[in-house]
Order: structure tokens, then sequence, then C-alpha cells
């Protein structure tokens, strides 16, 4: 562990995912529920990834908007070259990854920003490192410029803490970090089956080990083995962020910024009369117990009235990343239980699983036509807090099927480089702005049909899977060739007749004549 680091794992990589709420898009529409303006994305901007692991979130933005800059940050080279090569492979010439630690960054390696993301890292790193990152962020932000961080949590970590610290203590720090996951993930499901009386006392820990076990182990490796761990109240961040200029927009986890769905019914009354965000926010930890916060900031002041709120509001754009038979009609919010059956709800589903629209726009959509622009407002955030509609940087046209399919180099990048390392693979929604996730096998037969076409599909992707990735096993059964072709075929059936569309929609894929 060096100074440079922080106290951070440098010897194994962090997994490779994609983070919806680092979209602009998305910082944009909690910004502007929470009364503060949004960005400008219809021409070049600036964002950038404080402490980007492999880079996938950056590399897939970069695809959506080839005119705006995309910058990650990260002290393990690893990490850098794995984003190079998926820029390099994906045809980007507007990414910039630095290989550097954060107190060592320089005015001339990154601009004034629009957009600043941070995951996990305020919770992993020494006191003086996260200074170190709160002051760059904070001192490259434009006005109005938009920081987005995830942390742990209190008092949701309070169990966990010395959970954490007493699978800390089994190895020393000379022990590779992987095997330390390992040792430490062992014994504390020992714990668990044993029942112990830690575990009987806190009997939601029995469920994050059995969490662990499923992850992928690096996950482990990076969240429980760092040197520091801290896990934060809102207070706390507060404080760090307005001493740097920085106000509380709102959570990126939409349906938290709702009183109705955030909070018991018993407590309703108490918090519409709260004044204060930041006194629901202190509240809320208690009532949530989460362990891990998303939060937006912002160098900018509130609008003043309510005209104002509406007009930064109207230009949202709201739409789907599934099909419609895939999007969930009820969602629970802890004890809260939200039915999107019924008017308005059934109209704007299957209009907005179609095709992107603007909360402006909605007013074209019959059933939605006789409601006013503030009703519209709230029906479209209540159905964004359900995780299956979401903002949309740009207004998408409804899918219209082609001869041929054609891919971004983006995408054939992330399919050849990830397609048969990841279970899921993340692909740029070029149109939306933002990206999605499917199966790994969907994702290699999709190139291939873009490649090989309908016929040619289905052999193309069996030479690849078992050519790079060997035999193919399900539920712990060696598929023989004829079953592998047998359930190629029907994931191929189902990728046409479900997700197609949706896919040349926002711009997956295109189709062309």
């Amino acid at each position: 562990m060096t100074t440079q680091t922080g106290g951070y794992v440098t010897d194994v990589a962090y997994v490779a995912e994609f983070y919806g709420d680092h979209a602009p898009a998305h910082l944009n529409m909690t910004a502007a529920a929470g009364g503060y303006r949004p960005r400008p994305l219809d021409g070049p901007f600036a964002w950038c990834d404080y402490g980007c692991g492999n880079g996938v979130s950056a590399i897939l933005l970069a695809g959506c908007f080839p005119d705006a800059k995309f910058y990650g940050v990260d002290f393990l080279p690893e990490h850098i070259r794995t984003a190079e090569t998926l820029a390099l492979r994906g045809g980007l010439n507007n990414t910039t990854f630095i290989c550097k630690g954060f107190a060592d960054l320089t005015p001339a390696d990154i601009p004034a920003l629009d957009f600043a993301v941070m995951h996990g890292v305020l919770s992993w790193i020494d006191e003086p490192t996260r200074n170190a990152v709160l002051d760059d962020a904070a001192k490259r932000l434009k006005p109005g410029g938009l920081l987005y961080t995830g942390c742990n949590a209190m008092p949701g970590w309070a169990a966990k803490v010395p959970l954490r610290n007493m699978i800390y203590s089994l190895s020393p720090d000379s022990t590779a970090t992987l095997e330390r996951a390992r040792i430490g993930l062992a014994w504390i499901k020992k714990l668990k089956d044993a029942q112990v009386k830690y575990f009987r006392d806190y009997p939601a820990l029995a469920e994050l080990v059995d969490n662990l076990e499923r992850l992928d182990p690096r996950y482990m490796a990076h969240e429980y083995f760092n040197q520091h761990l801290r896990a934060f109240y809102f207070a706390e961040l507060r404080m760090l962020m307005e001493t740097r200029g920085l106000k509380f927009a709102g959570s990126a986890t939409v349906f938290l910024n709702m009183v109705d769905l955030a909070v018991p019914q018993a407590l309703y009354e108490e918090f519409r009369t709260m004044t204060s965000r930041n006194e629901l926010e202190a509240k809320r930890d208690f009532i949530r117990n989460e362990t891990f916060r998303r939060d937006v900031w912002i160098k900018a002041e509130p609008v003043k009235t309510e005209e104002e709120w509406l007009t930064i509001n109207l230009p949202q754009i709201f739409g789907t990343l599934k099909p419609l038979a895939l999007i969930e009609k009820s969602v629970a919010f802890g004890d809260v239980q939200l039915s999107y059956e019924g008017e308005p709800f059934d109209a704007l589903m299957g209009a907005l699983s179609r095709q992107g629209v603007s909360i402006a726009n909605m007013d074209q959509i019959k059933g939605i036509d006789a409601l006013s622009a503030l009703t519209r407002v709230d029906a479209a955030r209540l159905m964004a807090a359900g995780g299956d509609i979401v903002a949309f940087a740009r207004e998408t046209q409804a899918a219209k099927r082609g001869k041929k399919l054609s891919i971004p180099a983006v995408n054939r990048g992330m399919i050849k480089e990830l397609g048969l390392k990841l279970p899921k693979v993340p692909l740029a929604a070029v149109h939306a702005g933002t990206a999605l996730e499917l199966p790994n096998i969907d994702a290699v037969l999709l190139l291939a049909l873009v490649d090989k076409g309908p016929a040619g599909a289905v052999e193309s992707a069996h030479k690849t899977l078992t050519s790079e990735a060997g035999d193919i096993i399900i539920g712990g059964k060696t598929l023989s060739k004829a079953d592998t072709v047998t359930l190629l075929t029907q994931r191929l059936n189902t990728l046409d007749a479900v997700w197609l569309d949706k896919l040349i929609e926002v711009g997956v894929v295109s189709a062309e004549n």
C-alpha cells in the first residue's frame, strides 16, 4: 500500500461494470427534480470518473456522445490498460485515461468539468487522499457542474464494520488480496452456518454472506480489504461538500427523493412538513438503514419558483431499456408497494416502451394528453422510481426493421473484449445516451446476427463460444453440440422476437436497408 493509492487494494483489478446513475442524463434528471438547472447535452461537455476502474462507464458514454470528452483517473495500471484497450477496440477518440494518484493530478490533466463521478472511492481511501480527490473535483467543476458520489453509508454499515475488521485481521497485508477474501469469506460462512450470537443479533448479515458467495471474489477484495474503510452519515458528507461550495441536489436512487416511497406511511406528515432537504436526508439515514448512498451534488443555487422548476423539468426525456413484456408492473419500495397498472401508467408505459419522449411532448400521447404539465412530471418521476423507466439524453424513434443490421464500433469492441469474460455485457445505447446489459451468450449472438445474418448467426456464435470459452455448462451440465445449437437457436429467436426492436430503438444496433 502506498501514499499515492491512499491504502487502496492494488494487487487485483476491480470488476468491470457500467453504472447507469453515472450517465449525464440521469444526473441531469436528479438535479432538475431537486430544483437545479441541468447541464446541456446537445454540444461538447466534459465528464470525469475519479477511480474509473476498467473504464467501462467512460467508454460506453463516450460512444454515446462523440462531441463530449470523457476522462478516467485511476492509480492501478491494470485498470488503465484495460480502459485504453476498450477505447482502442471501440474506435474512440474522445477518451483520456490517466494513471495517477488523485493528489498528483495537474491542472493540465483534466479540463473544467460539467460532470464528475466517484463510485465507492470516498469509502476506500484514507483522509488525505479523500480530501485530494474532492478538492480536485470541486476545483474543476464548472458553475452548475454536477458531482456524483457513491459511498458506504451509516447506520447501515454499523453491523458490517466489526465483521469487516475481523476478516481483515485474519491474514497479513502481505497476503494476496483474493486469498484474503477467500479466507475471510470461508470464516464468516462458518460463523453464519453455526448461527453464532453475532449473526443471531444481526440477522441481515446472513443475507450479506449469501450475496458475497454469489458475487465475483474481486468485489469482496475491493469492498472489504482496502487498508481504510469509512462509512458516512449524510451530515458528514454534507459537510465535506459544503466546505467545497457544493450543495445536495438529490439522491441518484430516484425513489428516495419521494417522501411517499422513501418513508413509512406513519411518518408521511412529519416528512412532508420539513422545509430542509438536509434535515430530511439526515433523518432518512435511520429510516432506510442503507448500506450505500448514491448522491448528486451541484455547484449552483436552486431555482426560485415553481414555474422555473417546471421549466427545467419539462425537457427531461424518459424511455425504457427493456421491451414492454419485461417491465415490472408492480414494484416494492421496502414496505411501500406501487402498482403501475391502470391509467395514466398504461398509456405512458406503452408509449415509452416504444420510444423515448420528453415530458413536454407527452401531451401528444393518447391517455396522457389531458394531464397538466405538472401531473405529467409527477407521473414520469413515479415511473422512473420503479427503475425500468430511465432518463434518456435524446428522444428516440420507434424501431423500424431493415434488411441488415450494423453495430457501433464501441459495442463491437465491448463484445469482442468482454463477451466471454463477464456474465453480462454492457452495451452503449447510443441514441438514448446510456447503456444496457445483455447476457453474454445473447451479446455474442447479437454480434453474430449482425455479421452473419439470421441464417449464419447460430453457427458463428457456436464457433466463438466453443473455441474461446470451451464447453458450455448450464446448471452444472456440459452441453453437447446438438444441445448447444438448440440453446443458441432458442436464444436467437427470443433475441429477435423480444429484444431486437428495443435494441434498434435505443441504438445498440442499427437497421439498414
